[in-house]
């Protein structure tokens, strides 16, 4: 080893040396220390022991139990401290609530042995184990809380005052601090497991606390009739606090704790001075749960923000403030959430994002409490079942009884709604749909009062199919307007079976009746089309298509395709037409309007009014259901001077043969009243037909009617029986069993005159008689002007003709020279 290492080495064990021995030195010197400290501690015991529980006496108002004392010189080695066990101080009411203000089985007051010498306050900290606090406040207003307080006739306590606070740890363990305000309905009752503080009183200013403190916080209640904030939650926090002597304010700021096992970061401000001390308490949080939210909140606020329900984790502010000794805070929060699943009261929405908002003051000075609270949530965007939604501002006030305003607005292809709806009698099959909603009313579904919705739906370029009957509606264009209960169709043209048609309706109470009363929904439906062709609408007679269980099995909201349909099948649909034109088979008409009522299984004929054969025409009517392929009708028509030719045209003679359009013109005004059987295609059943006509013909002529012609055989051969001209032809003809029922009828005409009755009829039993009065003798000129004497009169002397049908069916008429037709009428009457 060289000359230089040696000595480095040398060197290097002579400091080590020196290091030790002033270490040892050190050591004992401390060791000399403490044992001086100990034996003054033992020999002055008693005087120590005075000394705490006299600085005790001078903070305290109370009464001060203490069971044992006894000093401790381990429990905050190398300190020494005097150990007080079940201490108990109470207040002077304590006789009657029976509330001892504090409570200790172990007490740690650490001392400062020099100022203990030098016989100042020597206490510097203290630990309590297993204790309670316990601050009362009775119902006329009587607290303990004065204990708080210095003995104000204390000159000691005065002088304590002065100076900086010796007071260095607190530490506790296991202590429950109780704060019970019956006067204020207040309750703050928190178990804390450890805490440690460390005091820092060098700044004559200001207190900073190091503190590390985990707890259990039982109740956390301002009101109790509003229950608890943060209820059995932990609380763990590591976290500096700063107190400002000057303004009396505790404040921390921008700390990390934990609340309920959910990271927080907490900033906040306790004013304590003046009169009416306030806090304010700031938190953050991100990504936790709705459930883990609502559990820190009070029952009732929870409760409220229970009407809906989110599956994602959100980012959470809140803002927490108010007098520290009465009222309730007011508290604010705002909120993140991010593709969430959203449910509601009424529908469920995917992928949801949006922010939202709390408070528990909507007016400022009114009482923070569930009717001056509201939720409001703006920014939303989501999907419900498929379709986009959007949402500019959704409000929840009063959240005691709470009311929504919302605005939904959405744009998606019409086809969509087959799968949401899944209604069997509507199918979407083209077009778009833009829709936008609002809603005011209550958050709750309640069947009767769900009727506060009002915005508007527009469709465009739609196609409709009714698949009960297979129809289309194409080319679909119009709007639906909400309002409140009532469901309005504004300006909706669509082209049905080629038939052009502009629409508008009204369905009043319908968002009301949907859920309770289908059958009572009342749809008034307005129809104008510049012509109609109704041949294509005889489907409506058809039977309505049945829909098996399997296709509703696909419904994914089948609760409401099915009051659709319910609506739709069992409700009352008046129908008011006007066309300028209207076409059905052989009947045309023009400048129509017309009242039909569509009910479950019958369609009622209110008022129909038109422009028909150069005259005018009055109906109503029904069609009612009542077996397979066949629908009882029944029919009142008024006709006003129309042209008797064209009418027979238009109702295919009215299922007879025996006077066509063919051979009968003139003006006719009549009445008809008549009921028949007709089948899904609109035919009527001859046999079933059952009429009585009352009617005046004006002008008539008859042309080539083969029954009259045949008269000539016996009377006037010279006479033209072609082209007849009358006189007013006035009568009744009752139709039933395919027999036309010929009343006792005048015919005054241009040919002659004479009476005919009897009854004609297609099955082959037609026995009709005709009274020739001989006064038709008399040559009738061109110019002769037939005019009416009365069917009461006898006619004077006269020839019967008797019409039966002939062997070949063919009608033929013979001479009834004893009138055998009256005399066998007559006695049918007496029979």
């Amino acid at each position: 080893m060289s000359y230089i290492h040696k000595h480095k080495f040398s060197y290097l064990n002579k400091s080590l040396r020196y290091t030790l021995k002033a270490f040892a030195i050190l050591l004992v010197f401390l060791l000399a220390a403490y044992i001086v400290i100990v034996l003054y501690v033992t020999v002055n015991k008693q005087k120590i022991i005075k000394q705490v529980t006299e600085e005790v006496g001078k903070k305290l108002s109370g009464t001060v139990s203490i069971k044992n004392i006894e000093l401790s010189f381990f429990s905050h080695f190398p300190q020494v401290s005097v150990l007080l066990h079940n201490v108990t101080i109470t207040d002077t009411m304590f006789a009657q609530h029976h509330h001892p203000f504090f409570q200790g089985e172990n007490v740690y007051v650490g001392l400062s042995i020099m100022r203990l010498i030098k016989g100042q306050s020597s206490v510097n900290g203290f630990k309590i184990e297993n204790g309670s606090f316990y601050l009362f406040t009775d119902t006329s207003g009587y607290t303990n809380r004065y204990l708080f307080h210095s003995k104000k006739d204390s000159i000691s306590a005065a002088e304590a005052s002065k100076g900086k606070n010796q007071l260095r740890t607190i530490a506790l363990k296991n202590v429950r601090i109780t704060l019970d305000d019956k006067q204020k309905n207040k309750l703050h009752d928190i178990i804390v497991n450890s805490l440690e503080m460390d005091l820092d009183d060098k700044d004559e200013s200001s207190f900073l606390f190091s503190t590390k403190v985990d707890m259990l916080v039982h109740s956390l209640a301002f009101n109790l009739q509003n229950g608890s904030f943060v209820k059995e939650k932990t609380f763990i926090g590591d976290f500096d606090v700063r107190y400002d002597k000057k303004i009396k304010q505790l404040q921390f700021d921008s700390i990390d704790i934990g609340l309920g096992g959910q990271p927080f970061n907490l900033t906040a401000r306790f004013d304590l001075k003046g009169p009416d001390p306030q806090f304010s308490i700031k938190a953050h949080t991100k990504n936790i749960l709705f459930s883990t939210a609502k559990s820190i909140l009070t029952p009732k606020i929870s409760t409220a923000l229970s009407i809906a329900d989110i599956d994602k984790p959100l980012d959470v502010n809140a803002d927490l403030g108010g007098p520290l000794k009465e009222g309730d805070p007011l508290m604010r929060a705002t909120w993140v959430a991010k593709n969430a699943h959203l449910v509601t009261p009424f529908i469920n929405f995917d992928d949801a994002s949006f922010t939202g908002f709390y408070t528990n003051e909507v007016v400022a000075g009114q009482p923070r409490k569930d009717p001056n609270s509201k939720i409001v949530v703006t920014n939303f965007s989501a999907t419900w079942q498929g379709l986009p939604i959007t949402s500019d501002n959704i409000e929840i006030m009063n959240l005691l009884v709470p009311e929504l305003t919302c605005d939904l607005k959405s744009h998606f292809p019409l086809t969509t709604l087959n799968d949401i709806m899944g209604s069997n009698t509507l199918q979407f099959q083209t077009g778009e749909t833009d829709a936008n909603i609002t809603y005011k009313g209550p958050l709750a579904k309640n069947n009767n009062t769900n009727s506060f919705v009002n915005g508007l739906i527009t469709i465009k370029n739609g196609e409709i199919l009714y698949a009960r009957t297979g129809v289309e509606m194409k080319n679909v264009n119009g709007r639906v307007v909400f309002k409140n209960s009532d469901v309005l169709v504004e300006n909706l043209q669509c082209v049905v079976l080629n038939n052009k048609i502009i629409m508008e309706g009204e369905a009043r109470n319908l968002l009301t009746l949907i859920n309770t009363e289908p059958n009572r929904v009342n749809i008034n439906w307005n129809i104008y089309s510049p012509l109609l062709n109704l041949n294509a609408f005889t489907f409506l007679l058809k039977p309505r298509k049945k829909f098996t269980n399997i296709e509703k099995k696909k419904r994914k909201l089948e609760n409401m395709a099915n009051k659709i349909d319910q609506v739709l099948e069992q409700g009352r649909l008046a129908v008011s037409l006007k066309t300028a034109k209207i076409l059905y088979k052989k009947f045309d008409a023009k400048n129509v309007v017309a009242n039909v009522s569509l009910l479950q299984d019958r369609y009622i004929i209110n008022n129909v009014s038109m422009d028909h054969a150069d005259g005018h025409m009055a109906l109503k009517g029904s069609v009612i259901a009542n077996r397979a392929n066949n629908h009882a009708a029944k029919i009142n028509v008024l006709l006003d001077n129309v042209d008797v030719s064209k009418v027979f045209t238009a109702f295919d003679n009215f299922g007879q043969d025996g006077i066509t359009s063919q051979s009968l013109q003139g003006k006719l005004s009549a009445k008809i009243d008549a009921s028949m059987d007709i089948n899904d295609e609109g035919k009527a059943n001859p046999a079933s037909i059952e009429s009585i006509i009352d009617f005046s013909l004006k002008n008539g002529v008859l042309n080539n009617y083969e029954p009259v012609k045949k008269l000539q055989n016996f009377l006037f051969k010279n006479r033209d029986f072609e082209n007849i001209r009358f006189a007013e032809l006035k009568d009744r003809f009752e139709i039933k069993n395919q027999e036309v029922k010929i009343n006792r009828m005048e015919i005054q005409s241009s040919v002659m005159s004479m009476f005919v009755e009897g009854v004609f009829d297609e099955k082959g039993n037609t026995d009709i008689s005709i009274q020739v009065p001989l006064s038709n003798i008399h040559k009738r000129g061109v110019d002769f002007n037939p005019e009416n004497i009365g069917t009461d009169k006898k006619g004077g002397s006269s020839v019967h003709l008797r019409g039966r049908p002939g062997p070949d069916g063919n009608i033929k008429f013979k001479l009834d020279l004893f009138n055998k037709f009256k005399k066998e009428k007559e006695k049918a009457g007496v029979q």
